[in-house]
């Protein structure tokens, strides 16, 4: 892999702390879309939770209305009217949490969609190098696990959190309003609270990041023997594959049981010091109404104690959603880290005049994945318009790489890739992957039915088109003895359709396509030798009137060829016609020989 497309896991995890603060004003900025459903709940919360502020004081009046100086003696006027008030605090309270819930819930889901909607379009837009250095199984959790924490956030969390903000101010304003000292008090064991809150936070995020990385790290495993069950068995790799299962379990259990226990031990912290600080208002109110200072009375301690749980409430939900604040934080940074990957670059501007036959020129193309193993090294070849080209040689020489390089899938470290005179990077992709089709070795079955398959890329091809590259490429005679043809239903993995008969859906595709250049990537591999017999006419009848590449390993399928390209250690040792390498008793003799034996 290239320097910018190494994994994180060969790049070695970070030590310190991304900016969480800068993650969080990023994910804030996905509500502009959704300003009226969030000033909609601003507006609702502040309302529930101005008219909560006024039951501590109407509680502490109430208690007042009850004199028990000389005798119990009852203002029951006054007691009345603030039991009906507090009666109607109760009621609309309710309500406008009722609506409150249900605009968090439409604000959850349009966020949460405009998130998934640019992961995606980042995604499918990502360059083909991307994918090599990223594991799809990490890939699918950041798309579901990652994306669903920060759905849970924003359900769940948001709207505690401004809640809580309102609550801590106005408690703070009326408590200052009604006695200054007592509110001193109250307020004695917040710098407490927030020192227990920032050392936690700060160790939370760090076991939170890596426990999504452990989450990442187990689907990729899980995903990959699932793919691989077959191989799996016949190796007798069973008992390994479990053991490497638990220990990515293992690792992903102790790694949540560190972040859960911290963050579960912020909201027993915060208990304790909340009840510090009722004991300090009780004693200090009790001090102060013996001695008839401050104008406290009863009323007055009922209402701060309760203003006191009030205000250290907040602080304590504060603290305890941290621990899904900080996942969610670990969660968007994962995701944000799609969003921001570079896209692949398209500067073409120039049309290519026709689909026609191509001229295909390789001028000193050098190419490598890691920096100072060369693949391909000052490589040069011209391929004529018409003619049909074969690119034979060891594995790892470098073919299928130079086919890469054809599709701009990579871009060449330096030299250039000419199509009819004109470097490839002056051709727009699309119109560049429109001339120049590939078919490759692992099949690409879509879900879906025979007809999409084939008609994939070619949606507006008739249903004659559609017949007549099944009949050129040889499906045809398959797609007939299957119960409802071209309409039956079939997936990458499906079991009534060989691997030989996949193939041939995707040459039936590429036909389809009509292309000016036409590439078998080691297409005819998983095709038995009578039904390459069968199809070699058929493909000759493909290749007419294009330019053809084919990378073969089974030269047998290349003896037509107008030019055989012998690769080694990047770079062209041989070229010729079949009789012609063979007399040469050279590189191409041996490979030859290895699979045919000669007299």
């Amino acid at each position: 892999m290239t320097n910018g497309m190494m994994p994180p896991s060969e790049r070695g995890e970070r030590t310190a702390p991304r900016s969480a603060l800068k993650t969080m004003r990023r994910l804030l900025g996905y509500f502009k879309k959704s300003r009226g459903l969030l000033v909609g709940m601003l507006v609702l919360i502040s309302a529930s939770t101005l008219l909560n502020l006024l039951i501590p004081d109407l509680i502490g009046r109430a208690v007042d209305a009850l004199n028990i100086t000389d005798g119990l003696k009852v203002d029951w006027n006054g007691l009345l009217m603030i039991l009906g008030i507090l009666m109607g605090v109760f009621v609309f309270s309710s309500l406008f949490s009722y609506f409150q819930g249900r605009l968090s819930a439409k604000l959850n889901r349009t966020t949460t969609l405009t998130i998934r909607k640019h992961v995606s379009e980042r995604l499918i837009r990502l360059p083909v190098g991307f994918f090599d250095s990223h594991r799809s199984g990490d890939m699918l959790a950041r798309l579901t696990n990652d994306i669903d924490n920060i759905s849970n956030l924003i359900s769940q969390t948001v709207g505690t959190a401004i809640s809580a903000v309102i609550v801590i101010v106005g408690c703070v304003v009326i408590m200052l309003i009604k006695n200054p000292l007592l509110t001193l008090v109250c307020l004695s064991t917040v710098v407490l609270n927030i020192l227990c809150t920032v050392v936690l936070s700060k160790k939370m995020f760090r076991y939170f990041r890596r426990q999504q990385k452990s989450v990442g790290e187990l689907n990729s495993h899980v995903e990959q023997s699932i793919a691989a069950k077959k191989t799996i068995d016949s190796y007798n790799m069973t008992e390994e594959c479990a053991a490497e299962n638990d220990r990515l379990s293992d690792e992903l259990m102790n790694t949540s049981i560190k972040a859960q226990v911290l963050g579960g031990a912020m909201n027993p912290l915060m208990c304790i010091i909340g009840n510090i600080n009722f004991l300090l208002i009780v004693v200090v109110g009790a001090i102060l109404f013996m001695n008839g200072g401050f104008g406290v009375t009863i009323g007055m301690i009922q209402a701060f104690t309760l203003y006191s749980r009030q205000f250290t409430k907040p602080i304590n939900e504060l603290s305890g959603i941290f621990s899904q604040l900080m996942t969610a934080l670990a969660s968007a940074e994962r995701v944000f880290e799609i969003i921001d990957a570079a896209a692949e670059e398209d500067g073409g501007r120039t049309q290519l005049k026709s689909k026609a036959p191509c001229t295909i020129t390789f001028e000193h193309v050098c190419f490598s994945y890691i920096r100072g193993v060369d693949v391909l090294d000052d490589f040069s070849l011209t391929i004529e318009a018409g003619q049909r080209v074969a690119l034979v040689g060891k594995t790892g020489a470098g073919k299928t790489t130079l086919i890469s390089l054809l599709m701009r899938f990579y871009e060449p470290d330096s030299g250039r890739i000419l199509i009819d005179g004109t470097d490839i990077r002056d051709i727009p992709k699309a119109e560049l992957r429109r001339t120049v089709t590939t078919v490759l070795q692992n099949t690409a079955i879509i879900g879906g039915t025979i007809r999409d398959n084939i008609a994939y890329g070619s949606f507006s091809a008739t249903e004659e088109e559609l017949e007549r590259a099944a009949e050129i490429t040889g499906a045809a005679e398959f797609i007939g003895r299957l119960e409802n043809g071209m309409d039956t239903e079939i997936s990458q993995d499906d079991a009534q359709l060989s691997q030989g008969q996949k193939q041939l859906l995707c040459l039936a595709r590429a036909s389809l396509t009509n292309p000016g250049v036409l590439v078998l990537d080691e297409a005819m591999s998983s095709i038995d030798s009578a039904t390459e017999e069968q199809i070699q006419a058929a493909m000759l009848r493909m290749m007419s009137d294009r330019t053809c590449i084919i990378i073969a390993h089974r030269l047998s399928t290349i003896r037509n060829a107008d030019k055989i390209a012998v690769f080694d250690n990047g770079k062209i040792v041989e070229s010729g016609r079949h009789g012609e390498l063979l007399k040469k008793r050279g590189v191409y003799y041996q490979l030859y020989k290895n699979q045919y034996i000669l007299e």
